[in-house]
């Protein structure tokens, strides 16, 4: 295989990659999320509170929480309120889990 052949695989490998994260990372339209505090902005309690949704789980550190959205809007008023990310439920089970937090009658 040539030096061109390789690079050009290597590089379609990494893009097809990213492509699969970024949309694995999306949120849906209903169920948890992880919401990302910008670091320059207000933190992750105080977004979720303006876009009148309800903190299910915060750790020690305030700039990330997780949160549950209904809808696409509900997504949508995260970001209005100054949320940096909003990741999908995928996340914010990973979270979870890593915080030793049962998310299992949180819907």
């Amino acid at each position: 295989m040539s030096k061109s052949a390789k690079v050009f695989a290597a590089v379609y490998f990494l893009l097809c990659s990213t492509i699969v994260v970024i949309g694995s990372l999306i949120p849906g339209s209903q169920g948890l999320v992880a919401v990302f505090a910008k670091p320059w902005g207000e933190n992750a309690l105080e977004v979720i509170a303006q876009s009148d949704g309800q903190v299910i789980f915060v750790n020690d550190s305030t700039w990330i929480a997780l949160t549950e959205v209904r809808n696409s809007d509900d997504v949508a008023r995260l970001y209005k309120s100054g949320a940096g990310f909003v990741a999908s439920s995928l996340v914010a089970q990973a979270c979870a889990r890593w915080s030793a937090i049962s998310l299992g009658s949180s819907t």
